[in-house]
């Protein structure tokens, strides 16, 4: 029985189950009589070679909403031990891109960690249409596990709707003394890098301010987690206000410090600086740079009291920075906000390169840095330097596009939802008239082609394309039939999907989406950069060929050629 499908009952015999699949191939590999033959000193000293050829540590760091071009930007105000020493030091692939059209959270962990696209893992969205509960469902909500370590006991999150495995479950199948684990603000973001497998994903809970897991992985917390929550560590976190990290003038990249394009903070009249924290706004943090700060810290507990790295194993330790992604939301790119969160990042990264120097080694941790999406810039603030652009807002293309084809049809709901750049037809209703359904389809995209700010429209169901190549290749790369909407729509550039005018969204076809750093570093890495293009899905296939164990189950990628070893 594949762990994928394994039924609820069986999640907590999952890892005894697995543990005991691992066993099977030593158990009849063995010679006749039962008895283990001897490995002779060559074979020893071949193995103990190929075992020191693998890094003891891999640190994955994910940085929310890091579009490439933020690499340099702020590129003279970073330090010497963050992003620049990554970038001096490793590897970087100047060219790196998401080659779907939904570049959103959910989806860019998932095709990071599994090496495909979501038209393959699943996970096409961080909400999708459920057309047989008529509701949208979150990729990671499951009624079948708990919440771990707040009081509420309330419904859990788990990877189960990702259908590939990804390089982390991979290296568990094939060393059961690897340790993985996954760490970050945002659920979706701890637990779809850290795979199926994992001996822990912990996330944070601005309701009670702390970190929390799944029964999917543990019935509780480990003591150092406890600790960190019983002793209200958090706090420490809004116990200043936050200020800008450097003077005012060495911001030459921003805005003002209060535009028409930035939300202000939950219980402040203005965006501006200093930003008011206290110990009763815990919700607050993840929306500050402290929020990533505390992440940091925590996946130094993690190494520190795991013995990541310490052990005669590969251990596996994902890292994703989400405050970058909720202050690039709140106050968009070109903000003070977001840029004093990167310098203060950079200061984050400084700190963990360190430590991670001193009690593991750099030569023994293989380090990669990328994002899962990059971020637009705000609409209004395109269309303030005459670059054109728009926000766009699925629930009021709903009601419209149901009167239009119903001028043509009768009334009807017609169509179910449009979110995300999708439409879904209802199907049922449909089915009810006698309308044929690629009749209703052509209406749909006749509609949807007058919109101001849509570029084209595509259905794989309906025979309906009339998108470029390129446009219609991301579309398909993102299309799971049983999650995805029956048309797709693409935007124009500088358009974005987003409940508001102020701050920014993605999710798009277009390089300020799909453009992102990647970076590799320390281990055996060679220095060097390249602009030749690689795919996010190539990440997990290249990592999986140094550690010689098998591609995930659903990779599309291909190993990187030209990032040399030493």
């Amino acid at each position: 029985m594949s762990y994928l499908v394994l039924p609820p009952h069986f999640l907590s015999m999952k890892k005894n189950i697995f543990y005991l699949l691992l066993l099977l191939p030593a158990l009849f590999s063995s010679p006749a009589g039962g008895q283990v033959s001897q490995k002779t000193s060559s074979q020893k000293s071949n193995s103990q070679s190929s075992a020191n050829q693998k890094p003891k540590l891999i640190v994955g760091i994910v940085v929310d909403q890091m579009r490439y071009d933020l690499l340099w930007r702020f590129w003279d105000q970073y330090g010497n031990g963050g992003f620049k020493r990554l970038v001096n030091e490793g590897f970087l692939c100047k060219n790196a891109r998401f080659n779907y059209l939904l570049t959103v959270t959910a989806s860019g962990h998932a095709s990071i960690y599994s090496g495909a696209t979501p038209a393959i893992h699943g996970i096409v969205d961080n909400y999708y249409f459920d057309r047989n509960t008529n509701k949208d469902v979150y990729v990671m909500s499951d009624a079948k596990v708990l919440t771990v370590g707040n009081e509420t006991g309330a419904s859990g999150m788990s990877p189960f709707r990702l259908m590939s495995t990804t390089i982390t479950d991979e290296l568990k199948l094939v060393s059961r003394d690897s340790k993985v684990f996954g760490i970050a603000l945002k659920d979706r973001s701890a637990m779809l890098p850290a795979g199926h497998f994992a001996d822990g994903a912990f996330y944070f809970d601005g309701i009670t301010g702390n970190w929390i897991s799944s029964t999917w992985y543990m019935k509780q917390l480990p003591y150092w987690l406890l600790q960190f929550n019983q002793t209200r560590q958090v706090n420490n976190y809004v116990s200043s206000d936050w200020n800008l990290l450097l003077p005012r003038s060495a911001y030459t990249m921003c805005t003002g410090d209060t535009t028409l394009y930035e939300h202000e903070l939950a219980g402040e009249k203005l965006p501006i600086f200093p930003h008011h924290l206290s110990k009763e706004k815990i919700s607050v943090l993840p929306y500050t740079p402290f929020g990533n700060t505390m992440t940091k810290d925590l996946a130094i507990e993690a190494i520190k009291n795991e013995k990541l790295g310490k052990r005669n194993a590969t251990d596996f330790l994902c890292i994703s920075f989400s405050s970058t992604d909720l202050v690039g939301h709140w106050f968009g790119p070109n903000s003070l906000e977001l840029a004093d969160c990167y310098l203060r990042l950079d200061k984050d990264i400084e700190n963990l390169l360190n430590y991670i120097d001193e009690n593991i080694g750099k030569e023994n941790c293989l380090v990669f840095l990328t994002a899962d999406h990059g971020g637009a810039i705000n609409p209004d603030f395109g269309k303030d330097h005459n670059i054109s652009g728009g926000v766009m807002m699925g629930d009021s293309l709903l009601d419209a596009a149901n009167k239009f084809v119903s001028g043509f049809y009768g009334e009807g709901k017609w169509i179910a939802a449009i979110a995300t750049q999708q439409v879904y037809l209802n199907q049922t209703f449909i089915a009810s008239t006698k309308i044929a359904g690629d009749d209703v389809a052509n209406k749909v995209s006749d509609f949807l082609m007058q919109q101001e700010g849509i570029l084209c429209v595509t259905s794989p169901k309906y025979n309906i394309n009339l998108c470029s190549p390129t446009v219609q290749q991301t579309i398909m790369n993102n299309f799971y039939p049983e999650r995805s909407g029956d048309i797709f729509y693409s935007m124009k550039p500088g358009w974005i999907d987003w409940i508001f005018k102020e701050g920014t969204s993605h999710g798009t076809a277009f390089s300020y989406d799909n453009h992102v750093p990647l970076i590799f570093y320390g281990w055996k890495i060679e220095h060097g950069e390249s602009v030749e293009k690689v795919v996010i899905p190539d990440i997990a296939p290249t990592v999986s060929s140094w550690l010689n164990i098998a591609f995930p189950s659903g990779s599309t990628g291909n190993p990187i050629p030209f990032i040399k070893l030493k």
